[in-house]
């Protein structure tokens, strides 16, 4: 039998992920509790990566590791991320051939322009600071044993169960929003989001590396009020302060090499299927 794929985090992005992979699969969740979307067929396991010392199970037999981690509501997040792979790192064991990890656009800074993955600037906000350092330490644990490491940036990532319409909803429709609302979206949906990783499970070592994924839309968040208001029959949000242009501002995170190394095309470029348009 095939030495079996591990997912470490088997949340909501992990268990989609473990429904469209080949068998066999192992999983883990930080208590061992199986989450009702996991396929029944896949194998559970406990692996808290904040405990001392770690025992890998069959992690250690794996063939690739998908690392996605996400904090509980008792853990600090660079106990988590960062000595947390560490720990998970210290010692990656032979039978593991690839390793990708589930990182986020938050590593990137909050500037007016577009970021490619080339970009060295680390952002100002602590928790994107932390996602940074988490990127070098995996990185570098994997360079020291030669195994390829894909480190995927993924953008807010929306669909089933985390619709556009719960996120971008106002709780006080005739509050007016905080702002002018032209900052852009950075967004993946789910089933883009499980491509990227498969991919990047059978690309070519060569492809390794910091990988963007992404949609290709960045429209604002003007834009995705008022779209997402029309298609559950509300007026648009009104806010704070008018536009001063129709200029996007903000980050818009890059996606070329996702589609140049790793061959994903989306199969939802533009947010649900909403194009981008000019601000109301």
């Amino acid at each position: 039998m095939a030495a079996p794929i591990a997912i470490v985090g088997a949340g909501w992005l992990g268990c989609a992920l473990a429904a469209e992979l080949p068998r066999p699969i192992v999983a883990t969740t930080r208590d061992g509790r199986r989450p009702d979307a996991l396929p029944a067929d896949v194998e559970m396991h406990a692996l808290d990566v904040c405990a001392a010392p770690i025992i890998l199970g069959p992690l250690a037999d794996a063939r690739a590791w998908v690392v996605g981690l996400a904090p509980g509501r008792d853990q600090d997040r660079r106990t988590l991320y960062v000595e947390g792979a560490r720990s998970l790192f210290a010692a990656i064991p032979t039978a593991v051939e690839r390793i990708v990890w589930l990182s986020s656009t938050s590593a990137l800074p909050d500037v007016d322009g577009v970021l490619d993955e080339d970009c060295e600037a680390w952002p100002d906000e602590p928790r994107g600071r932390v996602q940074r350092e988490a990127e070098r330490l995996v990185l570098e644990s994997c360079a020291r044993a030669s195994v390829p490491a894909f480190v995927l940036r993924m953008g807010g990532l929306y669909g089933p169960g985390r619709e556009l319409e719960r996120i971008y909803t106002t709780r006080s429709p005739a509050e007016p929003l905080p702002g002018d609302g032209m900052t852009a979206t950075n967004l993946v949906h789910r089933d883009d989001a499980v491509a990227a990783i498969i991919a990047s499970l059978v690309a070519p070592p060569a492809a390794a590396g910091i990988v963007h994924v992404v949609d290709d839309d960045h429209c604002t968040r003007r834009t995705m009020f008022a779209a997402v208001a029309a298609r559950v029959g509300r007026p648009a949000p009104t806010w704070a302060e008018p536009p001063a242009d129709a200029r996007i501002r903000g980050k818009r995170v890059d996606n070329r090499r996702m589609k140049d190394r790793l061959g994903v095309r989306l199969r939802h470029p533009t947010h649900g299927g909403t194009p981008p348009q000019a601000p109301p």
